[in-house]
C-alpha cells in the first residue's frame, strides 16, 4: 500500500471521529465543515489546532481565527476550497433568463466560476514563484496601478480581484504590504538602476530644476535630466523629493548635490535651466565653499613636497554649470508687462472673466452655449488668456445675447479683443515651440527672439497702439540678454535647419571663428591624424635637417575645412529632425556631431519639469493625501520614466 493510501486511510478513520467546534453567539464560517476536534471524556482536546477532515492534518487556529484553515483548503485541497467559494460567493453563477421564443427553451445555467484546478494549487509566491506567469503578471499589476494612478488599496478592491480570480485561478494577488514594501521599491531600484547606465554613456548632461508645493502645502524638489543618446532626445526625471526647511540657496544646493551623488553625474552636467526665482539663482550662481586647510598640515605638506599636482578635470566639476532663465517663463513677463500696463485691454479682459464665470455657474447659459466651450484663464499662464479670447470669439453674436449674462461686450471691446488675438499669435507661437516635449528646442531660442522683434515692429492696432510699444520695449529688456549667450549662438549654429541663417553682419564671422575654435580644442587627435592623411613632408639634406615643416594641414586647417563644409550645404527643411542630420553625418563631421549632441540637448524652457508636477498633482488628490513621501517618490519616478506612457 502506497504511502498516500495509508495517510487517506488515516484520515478517514478520523473523519468520523472529529466534532465541530463549541457553540458560538455569531454564526460560524463554512469552513469549519471541513474542520473539526477530537474529544476526550467529552471536552475538546487542543482547541487551537483543528484538525483537517480531508487529509487528518493539524492547522494552527488560535481563538477561531480561519485564515490558516482557508489558506490550507486552498493549497492542499483546491477542489474543496473552490466549491465552498461557489457556495459563499453565488453571484458567480449566471442564472438563467427567461426565453421570449416559444420554440426554443431556456438557456442551460452557465457555471462561469474557475475551473476547479484537480492536482495544482495557487501559485505560491515565497521564496520562488512556482509558476513563470506570476512574475509578469504581477509586474502588469503594479505598471497598471503606477500609470493609472490608481491607489494602492486596489490590490484589495473585490471586483478587481474576482476579474484576476476569473482569468486565472491560480494567480496569488500580491497585498498591499508587499506593493509598498517590497514590489514598487524594486521596481524603483530597477528603473534607477536603468537611469544611471543611460546618463553612463552620455557625455553631456542638461538639466532642469524646481520647486513645488501640493495642496498640504509640502514642498518638493524636482529636477529632469536631458541628453542625447544615439542620436536620440532623452528626457528622464531623477527626482522629486520631499523639502523640508527654508527654501534658502544653501538647503537647495544640498538637495541638488545629493540627487547628482546619487546618480554620478556630478562631472557631466554642463547646463541648468531654472526659473528666475532670486533663491534659485543665489544656488546656482554662488561657488561652493572651499575646504580650509590648517597651518601645521600646510606646512607638512610642503616638507613633503614642493609641488602640488593639481587634477584639472577633478577641480572643475566643482564648478557650477552654466544655468539659463526659462525662456518661456521670460516671455511671460514680456506680455504680462504689456497686458498689465494698457488700460483698455485689462478692462477688457476683466469682462471676459466675469462671463465666462458666469456661463461656468449658469446650468440656463451652459444649455444655450450647447456645444460652445468657453476656456477659463490661469494668471500663470498668459496664452491661457489667449485661449480665453479665441473662445469667446468663436461663439455667434446671437448665442451671446441669449444669455442674459449682466456683462456685455460692446461692438468696439469686440474689435480689441480681435486686435489683441493678432497681434499675440507670434508670441503663442513661439510658447507652442519651445516648449515641446520631444523635440529639440535650444536652437529656436534666438530664431525666436528676433522673429517676435521683426513682428512686433510691423504690428498696428487701430484700438490703441500703445501695447504694440510697450511689446517693443518689453522684448528688447526681457528677451535681448538670450541673443548673447553661447550655448544658444552654438545650438542655432548646429542646426542644420538654421546654421549661419540667424545672423546678421559681423555676426556671421565671429560664429564661424567660435565653432572652428570648438572644433579644433574638441579633438586634437584626430586632426594629427588628418595630417598623417596628407602625407608625410619629404625629406631634407643634412644641411637643412633643423627646418620643420610648417606647410601641412593643422587643427585649424581640419577644423577649418569641416566647418566650412558644413555651413557650405543648404540648410534642411524646417519639419526634418536635426537629429537624424547628424546621425547621417557622424562619420564626415565627428567634431561637430559631438557638440551638437551637446548643444542641442539643451531645454529652451522649464516645462519638463512642471509636467513632473502636474502628474504629482494628479497623484496627490484629497483621497490621498496620507502618502508617505518615499512611496509618492517612488510612484512618480516609476510613472514619468515610463516608456509605456
Amino acid at each position: 500500500m502506497s504511502a498516500w493510501s495509508e495517510e487517506m486511510e488515516g484520515a478517514s478513520n478520523v473523519k468520523g471521529e472529529l466534532h465541530p467546534p463549541q457553540k458560538r453567539k455569531r454564526i460560524l464560517s463554512a469552513v469549519w465543515t471541513h474542520f473539526g476536534f477530537r474529544k476526550e471524556d467529552g471536552a475538546i482536546v487542543n482547541i487551537d489546532s483543528p484538525i483537517c477532515r480531508a487529509c487528518g492534518k493539524a492547522v494552527p487556529a488560535k481563538t477561531g481565527n480561519t485564515s490558516n484553515l482557508m489558506h490550507h483548503l486552498r493549497k492542499h485541497h483546491p477542489s474543496v476550497y473552490v466549491a465552498m467559494q461557489k457556495k459563499k460567493h453565488p453571484e458567480l453563477l449566471v442564472k438563467p433568463e427567461p426565453s421570449d421564443d416559444p420554440v426554443t427553451p431556456n438557456q442551460t445555467v452557465i457555471d462561469t466560476a474557475p475551473a476547479e484546478p484537480e492536482a495544482s494549487s495557487k501559485w505560491v509566491v515565497v521564496p520562488i514563484p512556482t509558476d513563470s506567469r506570476q512574475v509578469p503578471l504581477t509586474d502588469s499589476i503594479v505598471t497598471y496601478i503606477v500609470n493609472g494612478l490608481l491607489p494602492l488599496s486596489t490590490v484589495e478592491n473585490k471586483d478587481f480581484i474576482t476579474i484576476l480570480q476569473l482569468a486565472e485561478p491560480f494567480f496569488t494577488m500580491p497585498s498591499r504590504r508587499d506593493l509598498t514594501q517590497n514590489l514598487i521599491p524594486q521596481r524603483t531600484t530597477a528603473v534607477k538602476n536603468h537611469l544611471i547606465n543611460q546618463m553612463q554613456s552620455a557625455a553631456d548632461i542638461c538639466l532642469t530644476v524646481d520647486l513645488w508645493s501640493n495642496r498640504s502645502m509640502r514642498s518638493f524638489f524636482a529636477m529632469t535630466s536631458h541628453f542625447i543618446s544615439d542620436f536620440e532626445l532623452q528626457n528622464v526625471m531623477l527626482s522629486c523629493r520631499r523639502f523640508k526647511g527654508r527654501h534658502s540657496a544653501d538647503n537647495i544646493c544640498g538637495v541638488y548635490e545629493d540627487i547628482l551623488s546619487t546618480y554620478g553625474i556630478k562631472n557631466k552636467v554642463s547646463f541648468i535651466v531654472t526659473d528666475n526665482a532670486s533663491n534659485i539663482l543665489k544656488a546656482f550662481t554662488l561657488f561652493p565653499p572651499m575646504a580650509v586647510v590648517d597651518d601645521e598640515e600646510e606646512m607638512e605638506q610642503d616638507a613633503v613636497s614642493d609641488l602640488h599636482v593639481v587634477n584639472i578635470d577633478e577641480e572643475m566639476m566643482y564648478f557650477p554649470p552654466e544655468r539659463s532663465p526659462c525662456f518661456v517663463h521670460t516671455l511671460q513677463l514680456v506680455v504680462r508687462d504689456a497686458l498689465d500696463q494698457v488700460g483698455s485691454i485689462k478692462n477688457v479682459l476683466d469682462k471676459i472673466q466675469k462671463l465666462v464665470s458666469f456661463c461656468h455657474k449658469s446650468p440656463v447659459a451652459t444649455e444655450i452655449l450647447g456645444d460652445y466651450k468657453l476656456c477659463h484663464s490661469n494668471v500663470a499662464r498668459w496664452n491661457s488668456q489667449l485661449k480665453m479670447l479665441k473662445s469667446v470669439l468663436n461663439i455667434p453674436t446671437g448665442v451671446l445675447g441669449q444669455l442674459e449674462c449682466p456683462v456685455q461686450l460692446s461692438p468696439t471691446e469686440f474689435k480689441i479683443m480681435q486686435e489683441l488675438c493678432v497681434v499675440l499669435e507670434p508670441f503663442e507661437e513661439v510658447t507652442d515651440r519651445c516648449q515641446a516635449e520631444k523635440a529639440v528646442t535650444s536652437s529656436l531660442v534666438i530664431p525666436c527672439v528676433r522673429a517676435l522683434r521683426h513682428a512686433v515692429r510691423n504690428m498696428k492696432m487701430t484700438g490703441n497702439n500703445n501695447l504694440v510699444s510697450i511689446l517693443q520695449n518689453s522684448v528688447e529688456r526681457h528677451l535681448s540678454k538670450f541673443e548673447d549667450m553661447q550655448c544658444f549662438q552654438m545650438a542655432s549654429t548646429l542646426d542644420p535647419r538654421f546654421k549661419l541663417d540667424w545672423c546678421i553682419g559681423e555676426e556671421v564671422t565671429t560664429m564661424k571663428d567660435l565653432l572652428m575654435g570648438k572644433v579644433e580644442c574638441l579633438s586634437p587627435k584626430l586632426s594629427a591624424g588628418y595630417n598623417d592623411y596628407s602625407g608625410q613632408p619629404k625629406k631634407r639634406p643634412k644641411l637643412f635637417s633643423y627646418m620643420e615643416s610648417q606647410s601641412g594641414p593643422s587643427a585649424v586647417a581640419k577644423a577649418s575645412h569641416d566647418v566650412i563644409v558644413y555651413l557650405s550645404q543648404p540648410c534642411l527643411a524646417e519639419d526634418v529632425d536635426p537629429l537624424a542630420y547628424w546621425k547621417g553625418n557622424q562619420t564626415s563631421f565627428p567634431e561637430l556631431a559631438r557638440l551638437a549632441c551637446k548643444y542641442l540637448a539643451i531645454p529652451a524652457s522649464s516645462a519638463p519639469v512642471e509636467r513632473i508636477f502636474s502628474a504629482a498633482g494628479n497623484i496627490f488628490r484629497p483621497e490621498r493625501s496620507n502618502l508617505n513621501d518615499k512611496t509618492f517618490e517612488d510612484l512618480l519616478l516609476i510613472k514619468c520614466n515610463s516608456t509605456e506612457t
